[in-house]
């Protein structure tokens, strides 16, 4: 599957090693390990009659070559390897128009940027002129560069931190802290994709969407409030800005599809400077892609302080702002926030983020826009029908739906991964079409994915009707899996009583609806899907990186149903685990596990997001119940998993918690101190002492110390506590203290529920 992230990297050291390495291309017949020198071996050298091609080393050294066989003549003589390789097709080789279109896009970069700073000296110099020659003239007074406004005889702000990028900066004019050095001294992210310019100094530059070369007389056009890209201390050097927009379209926009790379990169490295607007969402972009870039520049403490600076800057802004752009930002920046850790700051973060978009009215397809002259904009609530102007381009209209999916799915996975928490984005709010694939999103030409249908079933939803399957890419059939995700949800979260045949005749039911829902999907993904084990190994792994997320989400699906079946906390003569349920989920855990795998061998582990570090973590608990209901050792794909979230975690700090977490408990149990079942009955008993609540204000209240122990257990196993058993107390809603009084109920830790035995598939009651 193509995927316009991915940018191909070619560079100096790249070119050379094309021409010395064996390891793309095979031997022309011979073994490439020679010995060396015509002492070494007592074989006469014999050309082959039909030998056509010259040995690398000759290639390398344009000369000619006798092509000799075991090695040619200089070879021999100067005692080196001589290796051919067979001779390839005619033609450019792969990705030289690419690699062509880049040096040219470097080039065009580093003249506009060249030109930008020439007009800052011009304007500088000769701002106190009178103001005849040109209208972009400043008064005597001050003048104004960029959007700042500075006296004459004070100093000058840079419009680009550091040095100017050429191959042998000069000191610069300006005083520049010693921590910028010069602009491409440091080094790159691992294996990142940003583009590097044949001289290192100006890969800072280059764009793969750079605009058109402007001339310096129409670099006056600056946008009202704008400013220059890295001016002051807020944000790195512009080399290094560059580089962190590159990796946020490497390793976040393939699964959180918000912006345009061509527009952006138009945007922040265009011709014109950046407005307030911009700077806010180049902030967010910084705030979440540090984390990716390896540079010698970049210090713990400066990464600190360029994370903290832009997390406030975007933050502060958006209390401020309530807007699409504002919006934008935030949703980037809660990546970085979510993907730190599940907790408060980060379901605040999202509350905001809801909130917002249904102030906003994203949550729908508006046909009609209210606009409003900016002294008439009201102060009262009417002010939410105007704040939101008229798309002016399908990119911009697309991007307010993607935009809206987006925060959709942030509150699925923050909801699911809490437990018993309601989703604050209901889906009878969400009017959506799906998105449409970022292929055609790029494009900037209108296509249609779906229709709304205007019934909406018992549960509350706004369904819809494909009708354009060729233009939906991953991300929509990633919308499409959590909706469904969210009626397991929903329906999980709704009590039952388990020992009443009619309840669980329903629940039989709408288990099975969901599960075919589940099925009918898979079925409906592109044939591509079915070969991602092989386009993983064949192609860059960011190109299918959105592709691994897709799968994970499945697998999350898949486990978030079937385990409320396969390993109940609560039984009853009807209620019983599922020998079907078990299979499925096992069968799910497995296939994530020989996906990550593929994920690894192709290094992709680096491009994948919180989402799939939850679906590890999911899978590696499944491990840990399956083991606890058996009673047997826990699977040894444990390790794989806590190992997978370790190297996760180098990237996303909420990937390394789940693996302590996992690497404790198991820990625990394999020095004996507590079963895996033992240590489930705990945290299901300590959920429930937790969950019973006061009749009157003037019931005593109890406090209890817990230790990390308890703690863990609870973060493992409540994540299976299913099904939710009614309280006796209609009135006491939230109360499941009394669900051990209810008769014909087997409860965790009873003689009935003993571990030891696995579902027998003869006599499941699922009927499957």
């Amino acid at each position: 599957m193509t995927d316009t992230n991915a940018v191909p990297v070619y560079t100096a050291e790249d070119e050379t090693n094309s021409l010395l390495s064996h390891e793309d291309g095979g031997s022309s017949g011979e073994d490439t390990t020679h010995q060396n020198g015509p002492a070494a071996s007592g074989k006469k050298r014999k050309r082959e009659k039909f030998q056509k091609t010259s040995c690398e080393l000759c290639k390398a050294r344009k000369v000619k070559c006798d092509r000799a066989e075991p090695a040619c003549s200089w070879c021999a003589r100067h005692n080196r390897t001589c290796v051919y390789l067979e001779r390839q097709k005619p033609g450019s080789r792969i990705g030289f128009t690419l690699e062509l279109e880049t040096k040219v896009n470097r080039v065009d970069a580093l003249l506009q940027t060249l030109w930008r700073r020439v007009e800052d000296h011009i304007a500088n110099d000769h701002g106190s002129q009178p103001q005849t020659s040109s209208p972009t003239r400043s008064n005597p007074a001050s003048v104004q560069v960029d959007g700042f406004t500075q006296d004459p005889t004070g100093p000058r702000l840079p419009s680009i931190s550091g040095g100017t990028p050429l191959q042998q900066p000069r000191p610069p004019a300006f005083s520049s802290p010693s921590w910028q050095g010069q602009a491409g001294d440091g080094g790159e992210s691992i294996q990142q994709s940003a583009p590097t310019a044949t001289c290192a100094p100006s890969r800072s530059l280059l764009s793969g969407s750079a605009e058109p070369f402007t001339p310096p007389a129409q670099l006056n056009n600056v946008r009202p409030g704008s400013t220059p890209l890295s001016g002051g201390t807020d944000l790195p050097p512009q080399d290094m800005v560059y580089t962190l927009v590159d990796l946020y379209f490497k390793h976040c926009n393939t699964w959180c599809p918000v912006l345009d790379r061509k527009t952006t990169f138009g945007v922040f490295f265009g011709s014109t400077s950046l407005n307030e607007v911009d700077r806010i969402l180049l902030h967010a972009i910084v705030a979440t892609t540090l984390r990716f870039l390896k540079d010698a520049r970049l210090s713990p403490t400066l990464r600190s302080h360029y994370h903290a600076v832009s997390k406030h800057k975007v933050m502060i802004y958006a209390m401020e702002h309530v807007s699409v752009e504002a919006q934008r930002a935030l949703v980037i920046l809660s990546l970085d926030e979510l993907g730190t850790s599940n907790g408060p700051r980060g379901w605040n973060l999202l509350s905001i983020l809801v909130q917002n978009v249904r102030q906003l009215n994203l949550c729908e397809e508006n046909s009609m826009y209210l606009s409003a002259d900016e002294r008439d904009i009201p102060r009262t609530g009417s002010v939410r029908r105007v704040v939101v102007p008229q798309p002016d381009s399908w990119i911009e209209d697309e991007g307010r739906r993607r935009l809206c999916w987006m925060v959709y799915l942030l509150d699925r996975y923050a909801t699911i991964a809490t437990t018993r928490l309601d989703f604050m984005l209901e889906d009878a709010k969400m009017r959506r079409v799906l998105p449409c694939s970022y292929d055609l999103f790029s494009k900037n030409v209108p296509v249609e994915t779906g229709m709304l249908s205007t019934d909406i079933d018992q549960q509350g939803w706004t369904g819809y009707t494909v009708n354009k399957p060729e233009n939906l890419g991953s991300f929509a059939y990633h919308c499409e899996v959590l909706r469904i995700l969210s009626k397991v949800h929903d329906f999980l979260e709704r009590p039952v009583d388990v020992t009443s045949p009619a309840d669980m005749a329903a629940w039989r039911n709408t288990y099975r609806s969901l599960d075919s829902a589940l099925d009918n999907w898979l079925q409906s993904l592109p044939s591509e899907y079915s070969r991602i084990s092989a386009l993983c190994h064949s192609d860059p792994a960011s190109r299918v990186a959105n592709w691994f997320m897709l799968h994970s989400a499945y697998v999350t699906a898949v486990v978030r149903l079937h385990s409320s079946a396969a390993y109940p906390t609560v039984r009853s003569h009807i209620f019983v685990p599922s020998h079907y349920a078990v299979q499925r989920c096992l069968s799910a855990v497995q296939s994530l596990r020989d996906i990550t795998q593929d994920v690894f061998e192709a290094n992709g582990l680096n491009l994948v997001g919180p989402p799939f570090a939850f679906s590890l973590w999911i899978a590696a608990r499944l491990l840990i119940v399956h083991a606890a209901m058996i009673g047997c050792a826990v699977d040894p794909k444990i390790d794989f998993f806590i190992d997978i979230l370790g190297y996760v975690g180098q990237y996303w700090e909420v990937a390394n918690n789940y693996a302590r977490i996992l690497a404790r408990v198991v820990q625990r149990e394999r020095q004996g101190e507590a079963s895996f079942g033992a240590m489930r009955k705990r945290a299901h008993d300590l959920v429930i002492l937790t969950s019973s609540t006061r009749r009157t204000g003037l019931d005593e209240t109890a406090s209890r110390t817990v230790a990390l122990n308890e703690l863990d257990n609870i973060d493992v196993f409540d994540f299976f506590n299913y099904p939710i058993i009614p309280s006796l107390d209609s009135s006491d809603r939230n109360s499941q203290a009394q669900i051990h009084h209810l008769p014909g109920l087997v409860n965790m830790g009873s003689d009935q529920s003993r571990a030891g035995a696995a579902p027998d598939p003869g006599s499941d009651w699922l009927g499957y």
